[in-house]
């Protein structure tokens, strides 16, 4: 991750299939780090593997990538096709260069008003 100057690696099942397996990400690896886990320990010990992946589909909109994010509080989203192969992943700071997506995130209300 240093060496690419990347927050996060998606994890397939080989290079050939682009089948999604999970992510491992920055927090991720801090976390294993600060429970003093093994170097050695497993990635899909460490990282989130299967059905929990926040993935989004090729033809959704921003805007549901967005939503994705603050609903599971992640930072990044795997895109796949309807095969789930891996063609791409979104991070939030794809997102903060598209205005529209930040103001549809700001319409969630997730969180609570700030009293002035």
């Amino acid at each position: 991750m240093a060496k690419e100057n990347t927050g996060s690696v998606v994890i397939v099942e080989d290079l050939n299939s682009m089948k999604l397996r999970g992510i491992i990400t920055e927090r991720d690896v801090i976390r294993a780090l600060a429970n003093r886990l093994p170097l050695d320990t497993p990635v899909g010990k460490v990282g989130t593997m299967g059905p929990r992946v926040v993935r989004a589909r090729v033809d959704d909109p921003i805007s549901a990538v967005a939503s994705l994010m603050v609903n599971y509080r992640v930072r990044h989203v795997i895109v796949v096709d309807e095969n789930d192969v891996v063609v791409g992943v979104i991070s939030i700071r794809d997102l903060l260069g598209d205005l529209e997506a930040v103001r549809e995130v700001a319409r969630l209300d997730r969180y609570p008003k700030v009293r002035e």
